[in-house]
């Protein structure tokens, strides 16, 4: 299977996109993202990242557009509203002018986590990646966008407080980390956490080698 390709059965509705009120503070956020280059495209063609906000039903989030991680900039349209979603059916509804993100369902089941959640954002980093494996962090294994990997986001959470550990790598999905919170600023704080951890390692890393030369 393709990254960025969908995987999950979506009933989609073609509209122009609802408005939300928080686009402006989300996009703010993927621009950020961008410029780090957490979010992009492969050499070979292929999105990576996507942002999503809980809307104010229970089952109702905006998330990101399949295929947009090449864009620097998303306009309102490039977000999709899924109206809900069927774990027993890996069905998403949605609506909007373009189909939503393949990593939809895998953000529905972090939603459904806790009604607390409020944000989620998956980013693509193979240096932060390989450390949270190497340091044995929260993750799961199953491949993007699959069942296996809906389930396993519920079953790490069912004895591990999600606000506490708002964050997993996702060792079948090469690159894949989630972060997620109780507002944006909660999940982007905990991304920038991770990527301190890395930088203190490096610097770590850099002085054991200078010491021993």
């Amino acid at each position: 299977m393709i990254d960025g390709v969908i995987k999950y059965h979506v009933e989609h509705r073609n509209t122009k996109t609802p408005n939300f009120s928080q686009y402006a503070e989300l996009e703010a956020l993927r621009v950020r993202l961008f410029a780090l280059g957490l979010i992009g495209e492969t050499p070979d063609g292929i999105g990576y990242g996507n942002l999503s906000l809980r809307n104010h039903g229970e089952h109702e989030f905006t998330i990101t557009a399949t295929q947009t991680g090449k864009q620097p900039t998303l306009n309102p349209a490039k977000y999709i509203r899924i109206t809900d979603y069927n774990f027993d059916t890996f069905t998403v509804y949605s609506e909007g002018e373009f189909k939503p993100s393949s990593e939809a369902l895998s953000h529905a089941m972090i939603y459904a986590v806790h009604p607390d959640i409020q944000a989620v954002i998956h980013i693509h980093s193979k240096p932060l990646w390989q450390m949270m494996i190497d340091t044995h962090a929260l993750a799961t294994t199953a491949e993007y966008g699959t069942a296996g990997m809906v389930h396993e986001i519920a079953n790490l959470y069912q004895s591990c407080d999600p606000f506490k550990h708002n964050a997993f790598v996702m060792k079948g999905h090469e690159d894949g980390i989630i972060t997620f919170g109780k507002t944006i600023a909660d999940a982007e704080l905990k991304l920038y956490h991770i990527i301190q951890i890395y930088l203190d390692k490096q610097k770590s890393n850099g002085i054991n080698n200078d010491s021993a030369t």
